[in-house]
């Protein structure tokens, strides 16, 4: 798996991908969690790549259910997709905690 990676790309018009590679934990969350809290501030909506995402932690995970929050209460939009590279110890998150139920999750 490649470094750990942040990467935020605007796409037409109001909605930002913002692509995590590799392993995510504590270490990486300040920075994960001003990203969104600008993001939703700036009334974007939002679509949180994991699909070569290798390892998040319960902090990550917090961090995407107060965005998805914040997000619906501005009502804008708030998606995370899974791929084929998603690790397993990401999938077994969100389905253990919940998540995947949670927020909008979707296969790519």
């Amino acid at each position: 798996m490649s470094a750990t990676e942040l990467n935020i790309r605007r796409k037409r018009g109001d909605r930002v991908v913002v692509e995590l590679k590799g392993e995510h934990e504590a270490y990486t969350a300040a920075k994960l969690e001003r990203e969104l809290d600008n993001l939703v501030d700036e009334g974007y909506g939002i679509v949180v790549d994991l699909r070569q995402a290798s390892f998040i932690d319960s902090k990550t995970a917090g961090l995407l259910l107060a965005a998805h929050r914040r997000a619906e209460e501005k009502g804008t939009e708030f998606r995370v997709v899974l791929g084929e590279d998603t690790g397993w110890a990401v999938r077994k998150l969100l389905d253990v905690t919940g998540l995947s139920s949670v927020l909008e999750v979707a296969e790519s």
